[in-house]
């Protein structure tokens, strides 16, 4: 096996090590519903004359994990009949507030109410300040891991080359 073909498989298993976390961290922190989001994580790892590179993706949504549903920058209103509007949410996000729920098997007495308070405020956790625990703090202990296993591989091949220098005098 060469150095580029090594590289990308220790990149690949460190990736895929980092996916597991996250997820693990995503569940630990009660965030599982649907499971739409953990199968939506996808390590992709390619090599080119460059090297390797790799990288996770995941659903547009995928940072709403640490930061929360911010509050929309157009808030959609209904009219009262005295002429004045109040915040509504529309019809499609009261579905995916009830999605949600039933996902986690919560019993809302007002999805509408719920989706409103999203709209308007952003979610619990957005107004909470978030968190860095689901995939923030794993970030630096791949990027450690992937360094350490690299240097460790470039330092068996030179090595093994000067060994072959060395017996071949």
């Amino acid at each position: 096996m060469d150095a580029r073909t090594t590289a990308e498989n220790i990149l690949s298993e460190e990736l895929e090590r980092l996916k597991g976390r996250i997820i693990a961290n995503h569940i630990a922190a009660g965030q599982r519903a649907s499971g739409r989001t953990i199968e939506s994580i996808v390590v992709h790892v390619e090599s080119s004359s460059d090297g390797a590179s790799g990288d996770i993706d995941a659903r547009a949504y995928f940072a709403g994990l640490e930061t929360g549903s911010r509050p929309w920058s157009k808030i959609h209103t209904k009219p009262r009949k005295d002429g004045t509007e109040y915040p509504s949410a529309p019809k499609w996000f009261i579905n995916v507030v009830e999605g949600w729920a039933a996902s986690k098997g919560i019993n809302l007495d007002s999805p509408w109410g719920v989706a409103t308070k999203i709209m308007t405020s952003g979610s619990a956790l957005f107004r909470d300040g978030g968190r860095d625990d689901i995939f923030s703090n794993e970030i630096p202990t791949a990027v450690e891991n992937v360094s350490s296993r690299l240097a460790g591989l470039f330092d068996v091949q030179l090595t093994e080359s000067i060994l072959r220098t060395i017996n071949n005098n």
